[in-house]
């Protein structure tokens, strides 16, 4: 498979799977996983549509890297409007800058479109980013910006045959970032659960899906109180939640 190929069909039956690439020659494997993200192409020849399973969460997220910090090294800047949240993290020296806000799913939405991304972070800013407006600058002329919108991802099961779904694929919902720990966690368990039983595909699969989805579970359900702490809706929730954080600074 070469780098930016992408997975086109896939048939599977008892024994294996039969995998077809947008640019790779065809293969066959004793299993496959997606961990493709929350737009998986895994996901969506195996179990159906994205639609059937993604669901919009009223937010959006971009992250680009910027070149300059707003404080010290070890120091996370935010700044707050209802609605939005703009921040910048040292990063180790690479700082990085966040725009997460809030809106409604928008019409004509495209994943894969930069340009459209750029737009929708600039007129969610425009006038509202305080001491980081010069930070739009660098959205208009970046060529690594990332952006989507904050989905929740589920489905019934993980799990058809010899394909299984793994990290965002087949769970998400995470604004703190523990999407990624979250797959590694479920890549450990799904080896851990195939070493286990080699001759037993359908139950190695059945229990790592059992353990990953309890673990999924608690971020899944903070989703709603990490929004509010991130990007509150309103100026008296901006004012609860800073007057929280500096009570809760003196312990």
């Amino acid at each position: 498979m070469y780098w930016g190929d992408s997975i086109s069909g896939i048939e599977q039956d008892d024994s294996g799977v039969n995998v077809t690439f947008e640019q790779a020659a065809p293969a066959r494997f004793d299993y496959v996983v997606g961990a493709d993200g929350l737009h998986s192409a895994v996901r969506r020849l195996v179990f159906g549509a994205e639609q059937g399973f993604v669901q919009h969460m009223g937010m959006y997220v971009a992250t680009l890297p910027v070149d300059r910090t707003f404080g010290g090294d070890r120091e996370v800047i935010m700044y707050n409007a209802p609605g939005t949240s703009v921040s910048v993290h040292p990063a180790g020296g690479k700082p990085l800058a966040a725009f997460i806000f809030r809106s409604p799913a928008v019409a004509g939405y495209d994943y894969r479109d930069t340009e459209q991304h750029k737009r929708l972070v600039i007129d969610a800013y425009r006038g509202r980013a305080g001491m980081f407006d010069e930070l739009l600058d660098q959205v208009r002329a970046a060529d690594d910006l990332y952006f989507d919108a904050v989905c929740r991802v589920s489905l019934p099961g993980w799990t058809k045959g010899r394909v299984t779904l793994l990290g965002d694929a087949g769970s998400s919902l995470s604004l703190f970032g523990d999407g990624s720990s979250l797959a590694i966690a479920g890549a450990h368990t799904l080896a851990e659960e195939l070493g286990r039983t080699p001759g037993d595909a359908d139950g190695a699969l059945r229990r790592y899906e059992q353990r990953q989805r309890a673990l999924a579970k608690p971020a899944l359900r903070g989703f709603r109180v990490a929004s509010e702490l991130l990007v509150p809706g309103s100026r008296v929730t901006i004012a609860l939640r800073d007057a929280a954080v500096r009570v809760a600074s003196r312990f």
